[in-house]
């Protein structure tokens, strides 16, 4: 894939998150939080990030690599959202030109909703310390103090995190289900590992 239409999934996912958040803001170590889950969801339910994009690990959790060139540059640049300094120190992204999802986000306007309504009541530190939980982010950022850079964030580990919470782990098999996949399996149709 194309890093340009990388660019476009993130801004377009940005976007979404951004018009999900209340007063359609979100500060940026949130936002990069919200971003992170909503490809973690994407991994989980549809086999891909919805993104694309990598993650690194960073003290304060995981980011979108390069975030300040492919994420907060572009949604400036297209006049979608921008990053304001506030009297506290802040700095969220604020979307300025609130629009319709773009037509590839509609199977996770779901999870993008779920998400953001999670995140968007946590502090920039409260998200952090949770991201701090993830396996993925644990990993790279042991691997980052040993290099001094920082380090990729392998997806298919840092979505343990969120596959424990999953009804399919926790739930048993209803009997009918079961004895299928058992004569399945008998019959030489299941997978082979």
């Amino acid at each position: 894939m194309s890093s340009s239409n990388k660019n476009q999934k993130l801004t377009h996912a940005a976007a979404a998150i951004l018009r999900c958040a209340p007063n359609n803001e979100l500060n940026i170590v949130v936002l990069n939080k919200a971003l992170f889950y909503v490809d973690l969801v994407s991994l989980r339910d549809y086999g891909n990030t919805l993104t694309e994009n990598t993650y690194i690990a960073l003290e304060n959790g995981p980011v979108v690599a390069k975030y300040p060139q492919r994420l907060v540059k572009p949604l400036a640049e297209a006049k979608i959202a921008e990053q304001v300094d506030r009297w506290d120190g802040a700095k969220p992204l604020v979307l300025i030109n609130p629009q319709e999802p773009a037509e590839f986000l509609s199977p996770h306007l779901d999870a993008i909703s779920r998400v953001t309504e999670h995140f968007s009541k946590m502090t920039s530190e409260a998200a952090s310390d949770y991201s701090h939980l993830n396996p993925g982010w644990s990993i790279a950022w042991k691997s980052s103090g040993e290099s001094g850079k920082p380090f990729p964030i392998n997806m298919m580990i840092a979505l343990q995190q969120i596959v424990e919470d999953d009804p399919w782990t926790s739930e048993p098999l209803v009997a009918n289900e079961r004895e299928t996949i058992i004569q399945a399996a008998d019959n030489g149709e299941g997978e082979s590992w």
